[in-house]
Order: C-alpha cells, then structure tokens, then sequence
C-alpha cells in the first residue's frame, strides 16, 4: 500500500502537471501581522483539527494549548472512510512547523475551538506560502464546506475541489461506497451544529424566504445554498428575525 508520504508527492506532481503546483493564492501577502502570527503546530488531532502553542497560563509557566478548526473543509470523522489518511496528511504537512493564522468572520466554535485560514509559510520569496484548506481540498483528503459567515474562500475552495473530484484524489477515489457523511453531497451545506436544524429557503420563484421544519414537507429535499443567503436556525425566532416566514406546509408548533 502507498505511503501516505508517497501519496503527497503523487498529488503534488498531479497538480504541478494541471499548472497548479505552488497551492497558491497571494503571494508574499501578511497575514494579520509577521512573526507575531506565526503558530507552532505541537499536535495534529484529525484532518482538520490541530493544535497550537498559546500564551503560558501563568509567569514563568509551560505555554498553553490551543485548538484550531481549519475554515471551510471537513475531513472524515473517526471509524470514517479515509480518517487515517486524511489525519496523517495534515500531520506530515504542518505537524512541528509554524502556520499562519488568519480570522474570518468568526472567532471561535461552540468547543472553544478558533476557527481560522491557515498558511503554511514556504519559508523562500519564490514560492507562495501553501493555503492549507486548498491543499486539503484537491488531495481529497477534506471536503469544501460553506460555514456561516466565514465566506472568503468559499467559492475558490469549491472550484479547487474540482481537481479531487475529477482525479479520483483521496476520499473521491477511495470511498465511492463509503463516504463520509460530509462528502455525500456536493452542493448541500452541511449544518455545523445538530441542534440547529431549522432550514432557511429562499424561493427562486419570488423573494419570499420560508424556514422549514422536520416536520415540514419537502423538509429532507431542502438544501442549503449558504451564496444565495440561505442558511439554518437554532430556532424559529431567529429565522423570524432573519426575515423568514415559516413555510405553509407546517405545523403550528415545533
């Protein structure tokens, strides 16, 4: 069987021969500050979650740890097709090194966990530093995931998931039979936290906005297109206050 290592370097001669070597999106851009920004990786958890050194607890003190949730992908979970290799692609990538930490929109996830772009600086002025989620996304080893609010890869991101796709890369070539709950469908966002499941539609037959609950029909065909300003609720006054109305088809209570 290939080594995950092998694996890398196979991907990475694909795309130098498609023209999209580098993983690159700026060049020599600063990323929210300079060496201040910079992150050691002490511990890769999964295939998109990792962990940094942070500020000691106290004077004198060992520094603290800090989880970080990489923006806009979504790896395999745990007894998941390709969790192992998706975990140890991140972990060969960036496990040890300093990454670039850039905020979004949002600062952290309902675990504490920071949600941030990360950059793995190439350490030279002739190459770009590598978008870790880009490089993520066209090895197959995570899926493009839209996430309210952060927004500013999105559509790059799955635009590049095109390459996996059509290569057959990681998760795609892999798990045809099997694959993780996030990479089932290619067009519905996936919702971040199982108790807000309260679906926002909006009509592409008028401007009306409608939520829609389980107990709503077509509530299993709804999907979620988060660039058409639609997206899901913990409750039904949120969505009311988002401007939606609740959909004719349900019931009077939730």
């Amino acid at each position: 069987m290939m080594s995950t290592k092998k694996k890398i370097a196979v991907v990475v001669a694909m795309l130098s021969a498609l023209g999209l070597g580098g993983y690159s999106i700026v060049k020599n851009k600063n990323y929210g500050g300079g060496e201040e920004n910079l992150h050691k990786v002490v511990e890769v958890i999964d295939g998109d979650t990792f962990v940094v050194e942070g500020e000691p607890l106290e004077e004198g003190g060992e520094a603290s740890r800090v989880s970080v949730r990489i923006l806009n992908v979504a790896a395999p979970d745990k007894n998941e097709c390709y969790f192992e290799e998706s975990s140890e692609a991140l972990r060969e990538l960036i496990e040890g090194k300093e990454v670039k930490l850039r905020k979004d929109v949002s600062g952290v996830d309902k675990f504490g966990r920071l949600l941030r772009h990360v950059f793995l600086p190439s350490g030279t002025e002739k190459e770009d530093d590598i978008f870790v989620a880009q490089y993520l996304v066209e090895g197959g080893w995570a899926k493009a995931i839209p996430v309210v609010p952060d927004f500013e890869y999105k559509r790059y991101l799955a635009q590049r998931e095109n390459v996996a796709i059509s290569g057959k890369l990681g998760v795609w070539g892999n798990c045809e039979k099997n694959l993780p709950k996030y990479f089932g469908d290619v067009t519905d966002m996936q919702m971040e936290d199982e108790e807000c499941i309260i679906k926002g539609n909006i009509s592409t037959e008028n401007p009306t906005m409608y939520y829609f609950l389980p107990n709503c029909a077509p509530y299993a065909q709804i999907k979620i297109d988060a660039e058409r300003g639609e997206r899901y609720f913990c409750t039904e006054e949120e969505a009311v206050e988002a401007g939606f109305e609740k959909a004719a088809t349900c019931g009077n209570t939730y």
